[in-house]
């Protein structure tokens, strides 16, 4: 019985290597290829070449880029991934409708996209001087 549950323990954890999806570059994607639904994403390891699970920011669920094809970005649900909102560097962020509402569009710096954002409580949302960033007031 020893013996069985050595070769157990051994033959499992290859099976599970070999049922493993290989991975190139910065390959990302979207866990059984359903937006909208993951609060996780799978990013391809390059050492190992294997897909490791990663969680999105807080309240965001995965979905395919559309602006860079074999990658995946997280969003807040209901957005979709839309390409759109354009793409962004750094800490960017820009007012929807400046001083009209508090919805405003952030960068998000790993997937190069803008995502949806709102001013806490009924605040209203203004570009800043420079057009890189909003006030909440």
């Amino acid at each position: 019985m020893v013996r069985i549950a050595a070769l157990l323990s051994v033959i499992a954890p290859l099976a599970a290597i070999a049922s493993a999806e290989q991975c190139t570059g910065n390959a990302s994607k979207c866990p059984n290829g359903q937006d909208g639904v993951s609060s996780t994403y799978l990013q391809c390891n390059n050492w190992s070449q294997q897909y490791e699970t990663a969680n999105c920011p807080g309240g965001q669920v995965c979905y395919a880029n559309p602006n860079k094809p074999g990658t995946a970005m997280c969003g807040l649900p209901g957005t979709g991934g839309q390409p759109g909102q354009g793409s962004c560097k750094g800490n960017t962020a820009k007012c929807v409708s400046s001083g009209q509402t508090g919805d405003y569009l952030q960068c998000e710096n790993w997937s190069g996209q803008y995502v949806n954002a709102v001013c806490p409580g009924n605040l209203k949302c203004y570009n800043n001087a420079e057009g890189t960033g909003v006030q909440c007031n």
